[in-house]
């Protein structure tokens, strides 16, 4: 009884890993299949796996050491680096810096919160250490951008002065 009893629990977490799919008929409503092949065969390149996100595409910058210009930036005189100019530069960095910032103010907060354990309950602590962990993460994400931000620029000839 046991052994059935562990087996059991053993094989519950294979049933998670079934694969739901879900899709919008003409009249609006939404559907669910456990099967592609039980969506209708008009529905089946939209349908969509749930629980899968739509990734963002990932752009992937290619472009010669000098900035490359367009008709309507050699008209304007204007140059532009892998297709984007100063002020899409300026503000990019302003952006992935703001975003490092934040994340590091975060982090700063909650290990200052930790620091006094005294009139806490376990479950906060626990709570507040999880949340350390995620903001970490959160941390090297935001640091791992603007790292590739600076090498992307750099590959391209940004002028240093559109990177502040």
């Amino acid at each position: 009884m046991k052994r059935l009893l562990v087996l059991l629990l053993l094989l519950y977490p294979l049933t998670a890993a079934a694969e739901t799919y879900q899709w919008t008929d003409e009249r609006g409503t939404v559907n669910f299949a456990d099967d592609l092949g039980q969506v209708p065969k008009k529905y089946r390149k939209k349908a969509r796996r749930v629980g899968e996100e739509d990734a963002a595409p990932t752009v992937i910058e290619k472009g010669p050491a000098e900035p490359a210009k367009t008709k309507d930036d050699a008209q304007a005189g204007k140059k532009t680096y892998g297709g984007k100019d100063e002020a899409t530069w300026r503000r990019e960095f302003l952006q992935a810096d703001a975003n490092l910032k934040n994340a590091e103010s975060d982090l700063a907060t909650l290990k200052g919160r930790v620091a006094d354990t005294s009139h806490m309950t376990r479950s906060e602590y626990l709570t507040i250490q999880s949340s350390i962990k995620y903001a970490e993460d959160r941390v090297q994400a935001q640091q791992k951008r603007l790292d590739q931000l600076r090498e992307s620029a750099e590959r391209l000839g940004v002028p240093p002065e559109f990177r502040k």
